[in-house]
């Protein structure tokens, strides 16, 4: 007998980018921008936006994402000198994408 090859796809590495306020995992999310590994995906700063899944990065840990990069911000900071949007939290999840 011959093993049939599993005919579920793999899962696949999502990114999301989750700019906060603070370099706390607790301060709210002020940018969300989401990598999705689909052809064809084109990733946007999204700020402003009141519809985010998750209001702080704790959020994402608690819905599995992990945080692989955290902010390397050493003082605090004003957004109008700097060009930049918060401090930069990226995290991960292994996911089966359809």
């Amino acid at each position: 007998m011959s093993a049939q090859p599993d005919p579920s796809p793999s899962p696949r590495q999502r990114l999301l980018y989750l700019h906060a306020r603070s370099p706390s995992p607790m301060s709210d999310i002020i940018g969300y921008p989401p990598i999705e590994p689909v052809p064809g995906h084109r990733p946007e700063i999204i700020a402003g936006e009141l519809q985010w899944p998750y209001r702080t990065v704790h959020d994402a840990l608690v819905d599995g994402w992990q945080i692989v990069h955290f902010p390397q911000h050493q003082a605090v900071f004003d957004d109008e000198e700097i060009d930049m949007v918060g401090y930069e939290f990226i995290l991960q999840k292994m996911e089966v994408i359809p």
